[in-house]
């Protein structure tokens, strides 16, 4: 029994060995070489955070044509006050944010949205983030919210929207974008 053990492990050697031969000299035979590393996945530098600015630095960025300024307060705040220029973001999407979203970042470099605080802001701006195909988009809020900005001195407009003033998109003050 141990004779013809021996032989099948010889005669499935030579056949391997055999086999590795011709593998190797035939054009088209299996390549034996180990397979190069696996492609590094890295974190797409894309996917960039959410910036906190001072109301200085915001207002530094506010002459920029594209930069949009967006005011993330209830219709009400808005009206009462808000950096001029700026678009109240819960009303400038008629027909719903979600799906506006790419035609109010058109064109733009940087988004700085601001809230009745920091917080507030935050939970938009991620969200606008999130859901911008622009990933070279820089997204940013400014710290202490408009109350900051107020505070700075810096220019300020009062007044409704046009959309909020019919009613429409009014969402509670620092609600995420949906």
């Amino acid at each position: 029994m141990a004779k013809l053990l021996g032989r099948t492990a010889f005669l499935t050697i030579l056949g391997a060995l055999a086999g590795l031969i011709l593998n190797g000299l035939r054009p088209d035979g299996v390549a034996l070489r180990a397979a190069p590393p696996a492609a590094v996945c890295k974190a797409p530098d894309a996917v960039r955070p959410v910036e906190r600015l001072s109301p200085e630095q915001a207002n530094s960025l506010c002459a920029d044509p594209t930069v949009l300024v967006a005011d993330a307060r209830s219709s009400t705040a808005f009206a009462a006050g808000h950096v001029a220029g700026a678009v109240h973001l819960p009303c400038a999407a008629p027909g719903g944010l979600a799906s506006e979203v790419p035609r109010i970042l058109q064109n733009r470099k940087t988004v700085v949205v601001y809230g009745d605080d920091t917080e507030d802001a935050l939970a938009v701006a991620d969200g606008l983030r999130r859901r911008n195909s622009n990933t070279s988009l820089r997204v940013a809020v400014i710290e202490g919210g408009f109350s900051a900005w107020d505070q700075a001195g810096f220019a300020c407009s009062s007044g409704p929207c046009p959309e909020c003033s019919e009613g429409r998109h009014e969402h509670a003050p620092g609600e995420a974008v949906p």
